[in-house]
């Protein structure tokens, strides 16, 4: 779990370079990653299903973006994006592809599982997102004032 964690880190540090994140937030951004696939590997491990631990560790990928876009001063997408690189259900887009030229049955539940996790990524960020603008407003502003700007 360790080594996986590590390559985790690497691959968010490496995403960070593509995307060209800025250097003083390239740490930052690889440790939100890796302490979500962490918590990943950990849910999974208890037996909890890909959705739900997808679910759960993005929420902590997310939290952790917020908590330091507002520390640094930053923009949350700039440790969002590349902190949830390592949830991004990848194999299963490659299992998906080879379930179909294999001409199996599991294409259906390799599909099914994919686009639970990609929906669970999109939600826990969405979810988070909502919580920190209902708890953390802007100085002076409440939440009838923000309700009339809507």
């Amino acid at each position: 779990m360790l080594l996986e964690t590590a390559g985790s880190f690497l691959a968010v540090v490496a995403f960070c370079f593509i995307l060209n994140t800025p250097r003083r937030h390239i740490l930052f951004a690889g440790l939100a990653g890796a302490a979500g696939w962490a918590l990943y590997l950990l849910l999974e491990d208890r037996g909890l299903n890909v959705g739900t631990a997808t679910f759960i560790s993005g929420c902590l990928v997310s939290l952790c973006a917020q908590l330091l876009a507002r520390i640094l001063k930053t923009p949350v997408t700039v440790f969002v994006i590349p902190g949830i690189l390592p949830l991004v259900p990848g194999a299963g887009m490659y299992h998906i592809v080879d379930s179909m030229l294999r001409a199996d049955n599991l294409t259906s539940h390799y599909v099914t599982e994919t686009l639970v996790a990609a929906g669970m990524i999109a939600m826990s960020i969405i979810v988070m997102d909502g919580l920190f603008r209902l708890f953390f407003k802007k100085k002076g502003e409440s939440y009838v004032d923000r309700q009339q700007l809507d």
